[in-house]
């Protein structure tokens, strides 16, 4: 885990996300030898898929990444909606990554409609 909390702050300090969101098996205690890391990277973005492509390029994982990137409105929007992949995401992953300025409410939870990852600090 410690060397996942270092990719995520590297990507954090070379991108200024909003928020990195660690979900999947790594997140769930239940990773085996071929799993990956799943993160979701919220961060404003005009084109999320060559985000990640970027993040990827110019911060190499040492270990099989599975990188997300959506917009903030993206989240909001989806978790409106009640799309179950990312109401997961919110409900069951363990956040990274914050930024200071980022919503948060007294848990120390993102405050998304309807999501919440459960915090690491």
């Amino acid at each position: 885990m410690r060397v996942i909390r270092r990719y995520a702050r590297a990507i954090a300090e070379e991108f200024q996300p909003d928020k990195i969101i660690l979900f999947g098996s790594h997140a769930y205690g239940t990773p085996h030898e071929d799993s990956d890391v799943d993160l979701l990277v919220v961060m404003p973005a005009a084109n999320q898929h060559a985000q990640s492509v970027r993040i990827r390029w110019r911060l190499a994982a040492p270990f099989p990444v599975d990188l997300i990137v959506r917009t903030p409105e993206q989240v909001k929007r989806r978790l409106e909606e009640r799309e179950s992949f990312l109401s997961e995401i919110m409900a069951d992953g363990k956040v990274l990554y914050e930024k200071d300025d980022a919503s948060v409410d007294s848990e120390g939870r993102g405050r998304f409609p309807g999501g919440r990852a459960e915090s690491t600090k």
